[in-house]
């Protein structure tokens, strides 16, 4: 792959970033997030979003006090009043539809390096497909009941464990040389976490109902890694002329980038279904398209870039990709990552080099059913259109 002066500096700064998680904080305190206003994934919706995301909307409308019931919150938010952002344009990433109020707890993540700029994330809910964990869009007094509990209860409970910063690129590094990928299995990732919060909280954070909550559920270590994800590609941004990727994602309608020589800047194109195994009765035309900012684990140059890590992971996707996957990292990503010295992963994914040889990267997402009502559906491999990379590159070139 030849790579122009700019997208080497971009990837240096990528790859000096050392994303650490420094705390806990409100939407509000931490990215100056106002009343009324909710940030959710993937680009700006430039048509209406789709229905799980307007859930989830209604949902924290309840949460925040803006409404008194489900009821008056859908009233609320086919109003207008509410205003809707893209969360990474805040350097916030949200899980499928998550959205983000200013009340939320997020975990912080911060380049110890000072590079990037502190990214966040919301707190996973954890569960299958049928939880009410606002990532799938449920709406219903149980999804009001978990979001309480994770900003009430889980927040204040995990949030002293960041008093000293936890570096999270080793975290990582050490999980894909045993299975994990990044995105959707975190199974050595999550044993770290729980063993550092054991180890900050006492002996007594286990035994607790929060405790027990984070310890069953390993997809809570993949809101941290976003985060981190985010925090690190920040630091690659505004390189004059770099067509590093800065921003990924989807918000269930359409899939867009960030390149680092444009930042703010979306390029977008009508999304597809993620193409999986769905859960019966339901099908792939059951679902919402690519939908989630968990993309930024491919953005990185995880996820289903690290597919040759994670044995489990291959077999869950069985049947819905070749073997041209395996060649993708050396393809589109830059460099091995100098943070990653135990597995050797690559990272920093270009546009030019997606333009240059005419493949484009593959993502991991979850498949969430249209109305919200059904919640996840499983998990499938997307391939973004090839025109946002090549859009980017033009208008750097133009």
């Amino acid at each position: 792959m030849s790579i122009s002066p700019a997208d080497s500096q971009a990837a240096e700064r990528l790859f000096a970033a050392r994303p650490a998680w420094t705390g806990v904080k409100k939407a509000a305190e931490a990215v100056g997030l106002e009343q009324h206003v909710l940030l959710h994934s993937g680009p700006p919706a430039e048509k209406a979003h789709v229905t799980p995301t307007l859930n989830s909307a209604a949902v924290a409308c309840v949460f925040e006090g803006w409404a008194r019931d489900l009821d008056e919150a859908d009233a609320l938010v086919a109003s207008g009043d509410i205003r809707f952002e893209p969360a990474q344009d805040r350097n916030v990433a949200t899980p499928l539809a998550a959205v983000v109020s200013p009340s939320m707890q997020l975990v912080e993540l911060t380049d110890l390096n000072g590079g990037g700029a502190p990214a966040y994330a919301p707190l996973n809910g954890g569960g299958t497909g049928g939880a009410p964990a606002a990532r799938y869009g449920r709406k219903s007094q149980a999804a009001i009941d978990l979001l309480r509990f994770l900003n009430d209860d889980v927040a204040p409970a995990i949030a002293s464990a960041a008093a000293e910063p936890l570096a999270w690129l080793p975290i990582v590094d050490d999980a894909l040389t045993k299975g994990d990928d990044a995105h959707l299995r975190h199974l050595e990732a999550h044993k770290t976490l729980l063993d550092v919060l054991n180890e900050r909280l006492g002996s007594g954070f286990i035994s607790s109902d929060v405790g027990a909550f984070v310890g069953e559920w390993p997809i809570f270590h993949l809101n941290f890694w976003m985060a981190a994800a985010r925090c690190a590609l920040s630091a690659a941004s505004g390189v004059a002329g770099s067509s590093l990727i800065t921003a990924f994602g989807g918000n269930g309608a359409e899939f867009g980038l960030q390149v680092s020589g444009l930042p703010g800047r979306w390029f977008t194109a009508t999304a597809d279904v993620p193409r999986g195994n769905v859960r019966a009765p339901y099908t792939l035309d059951s679902c919402v398209d690519a939908y989630g900012d968990s993309a930024l684990a491919e953005g990185f140059g995880l996820g289903a870039m690290a597919l040759s890590y994670c044995p489990d992971m291959q077999a869950l996707h069985e049947g819905f990709y070749d073997e041209g996957i395996y060649r993708l990292p050396e393809t589109l990503l830059m460099a091995p990552h100098p943070g990653f010295p135990k597995s050797g992963a690559r990272a920093g994914l270009s546009a030019r080099a997606v333009v240059e040889n005419g493949v484009v990267p593959v993502v991991e997402l979850g498949l969430v059913e249209k109305t919200g009502v059904d919640g996840g559906l499983g998990a499938g491999l997307f391939r973004p259109p090839a025109a946002p990379f090549a859009e980017a590159c033009a208008a750097l070139d133009g």
